[in-house]
């Protein structure tokens, strides 16, 4: 328990301090980078998570997720990788091969055994021979584990 509140009180700050950084450069006048951190070994795990979905390959998903991975998306929650592996994940996958999807920025904010990853995306699916346009947005804390970094919560909107 002290261990989780612990771990919930440096997201909380991650997230936080991702939070100022992302708007002090508008509030500077400067812009803020799109894509940065992209070259860490965290990144790199979220980074073949989602290359993984695109090409449905479920071991590269699973040996990326935290066996207590939490995954929440349109006011859902799955709260283990087998929950996500028996559930929602076969959805995400198709959901993927229907769409064109484009990366509009990506921030990666390592802090010692936690990092931040936060993403945008521009999804296009055709929807009755029409381009439908959509702006997704991602969260993913990927936590380094017994040397290696895993995904252990993805937050979907």
């Amino acid at each position: 328990m002290k261990k989780s509140m612990l771990n919930l009180i440096t997201l909380l700050s991650l997230a936080l301090s991702f939070n100022l950084f992302a708007h002090q450069g508008e509030h500077q006048g400067k812009q803020t980078k799109l894509m940065s951190g992209l070259d860490t070994d965290a990144a790199q795990v979220v980074t073949k998570f989602h290359k993984a979905l695109r090409s449905k390959d479920t071991d590269a998903i699973q040996s990326v997720l935290s066996e207590d991975v939490l995954i929440y998306e349109s006011g859902k929650a799955e709260r283990s990788l087998e929950e996500y592996a028996a559930g929602h994940m076969k959805a995400d996958m198709q959901y993927l091969a229907q769409i064109k999807s484009k990366l509009i920025e990506h921030q990666v904010k390592v802090s010692g055994d936690m990092a931040v990853s936060t993403a945008r995306f521009e999804n296009t699916r055709m929807v009755a021979g029409r381009a439908r346009v959509k702006i997704s947005m991602e969260t993913i804390v990927v936590t380094k584990k017994k040397g290696q970094w895993k995904i252990t919560h993805i937050h979907w909107s």
